[in-house]
Protein backbone atom coordinates (compact mmCIF):
# COMPACT_ATOMS: atom_id res chain seq x y z
CA UNK A 1 0.00 0.00 0.00
CA UNK A 2 1.19 3.80 -0.38
CA UNK A 3 0.59 6.13 2.15
CA UNK A 4 1.24 9.39 2.05
CA UNK A 5 1.10 11.82 5.34
CA UNK A 6 0.21 15.66 4.74
CA UNK A 7 1.54 17.94 7.39
CA UNK A 8 0.18 21.02 7.96
CA UNK A 9 1.38 24.37 10.37
CA UNK A 10 -0.15 26.36 12.46
CA UNK A 11 -2.63 27.73 10.72
CA UNK A 12 -3.68 24.64 8.51
CA UNK A 13 -1.40 25.34 5.47
CA UNK A 14 0.77 22.31 4.08
CA UNK A 15 4.58 22.82 5.00
CA UNK A 16 5.25 19.04 4.47
CA UNK A 17 4.23 15.80 2.81
CA UNK A 18 5.30 12.18 2.57
CA UNK A 19 5.05 9.59 0.38
CA UNK A 20 5.83 6.20 0.77
CA UNK A 21 5.29 2.54 0.00
CA UNK A 22 4.57 0.43 -3.00
CA UNK A 23 1.24 -1.13 -5.39
CA UNK A 24 -0.06 -3.92 -2.94
CA UNK A 25 0.50 -7.64 -4.81
CA UNK A 26 -3.31 -8.15 -4.50
CA UNK A 27 -4.44 -6.05 -6.95
CA UNK A 28 -0.99 -5.14 -9.50
CA UNK A 29 -3.21 -3.47 -12.41
CA UNK A 30 -4.83 -0.69 -10.01
CA UNK A 31 -1.82 -0.85 -7.65
CA UNK A 32 0.47 0.26 -10.89
CA UNK A 33 -2.26 3.06 -11.75
CA UNK A 34 -2.53 4.41 -8.55
CA UNK A 35 1.62 4.43 -8.21
CA UNK A 36 1.74 6.11 -11.67
CA UNK A 37 -1.19 8.75 -10.42
CA UNK A 38 0.32 9.69 -7.17
CA UNK A 39 3.59 10.23 -8.38
CA UNK A 40 2.64 12.22 -11.19
CA UNK A 41 0.24 14.44 -8.51
CA UNK A 42 3.17 15.11 -6.64
CA UNK A 43 6.12 15.35 -9.05
CA UNK A 44 3.86 17.93 -10.91
CA UNK A 45 3.22 19.94 -7.77
CA UNK A 46 6.57 20.28 -7.04
CA UNK A 47 7.48 21.53 -10.66
CA UNK A 48 4.69 23.92 -10.09
CA UNK A 49 6.05 25.43 -6.90
CA UNK A 50 9.81 25.20 -8.39
CA UNK A 51 9.19 26.69 -11.65
CA UNK A 52 5.97 28.71 -12.12
CA UNK A 53 6.01 29.78 -8.27
CA UNK A 54 9.90 30.53 -8.53
CA UNK A 55 10.13 28.36 -5.04
CA UNK A 56 12.78 26.15 -3.84
CA UNK A 57 11.23 23.02 -2.05
CA UNK A 58 13.53 20.52 0.23
CA UNK A 59 12.97 17.24 -2.11
CA UNK A 60 14.13 13.95 -0.61
CA UNK A 61 13.77 11.70 -3.58
CA UNK A 62 14.22 7.91 -2.59
CA UNK A 63 13.08 4.14 -3.99
CA UNK A 64 9.92 4.46 -2.61
CA UNK A 65 10.46 7.57 -0.57
CA UNK A 66 9.38 11.16 -1.27
CA UNK A 67 9.15 13.79 0.97
CA UNK A 68 8.63 17.65 -0.10
CA UNK A 69 8.88 20.54 2.44
CA UNK A 70 8.81 24.00 1.97
CA UNK A 71 9.78 27.36 3.42
CA UNK A 72 6.46 28.89 2.95
CA UNK A 73 6.57 32.58 1.43
CA UNK A 74 3.50 34.71 2.54
CA UNK A 75 3.12 36.26 -0.40
CA UNK A 76 2.88 33.28 -2.55
CA UNK A 77 0.33 31.81 0.34
CA UNK A 78 -2.89 31.48 -1.93
CA UNK A 79 -0.97 30.07 -5.26
CA UNK A 80 1.05 27.61 -2.85
CA UNK A 81 -2.71 26.35 -1.35
CA UNK A 82 -4.09 26.57 -4.68
CA UNK A 83 -1.08 24.04 -6.26
CA UNK A 84 -0.62 21.80 -3.04
CA UNK A 85 -4.72 21.48 -2.32
CA UNK A 86 -5.48 20.78 -6.09
CA UNK A 87 -2.90 17.75 -5.67
CA UNK A 88 -4.39 16.54 -2.23
CA UNK A 89 -7.87 16.59 -4.33
CA UNK A 90 -6.76 14.42 -6.53
CA UNK A 91 -4.92 12.32 -4.24
CA UNK A 92 -8.10 11.85 -2.03
CA UNK A 93 -9.97 10.53 -5.39
CA UNK A 94 -7.46 7.81 -6.60
CA UNK A 95 -7.85 7.23 -2.30
CA UNK A 96 -11.91 6.91 -2.75
CA UNK A 97 -11.58 5.07 -5.99
CA UNK A 98 -9.00 2.69 -4.88
CA UNK A 99 -8.43 2.57 -0.68
CA UNK A 100 -7.05 -0.68 -0.46
CA UNK A 101 -3.98 0.65 -2.98
CA UNK A 102 -3.17 4.61 -1.25
CA UNK A 103 -3.40 6.02 2.42
CA UNK A 104 -3.94 9.53 2.40
CA UNK A 105 -3.66 11.39 6.35
CA UNK A 106 -4.65 14.42 6.23
CA UNK A 107 -6.05 16.92 9.01
CA UNK A 108 -8.88 19.18 7.39
CA UNK A 109 -7.53 22.42 6.30
CA UNK A 110 -8.39 25.46 8.19
CA UNK A 111 -7.53 27.57 5.30
CA UNK A 112 -9.97 30.23 3.68
CA UNK A 113 -9.88 30.87 0.17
Amino acid sequence: MIEVEILRDNEGRVQEFRCQGEPSGEEMDDGKFVEIGVSTLMRTSIIGLQEYLKLNPEVEDEPDRLVIRLKRDYLLNREIDAVLETMLLGLKAIEKRHPNSLGVKDAPSRVKV
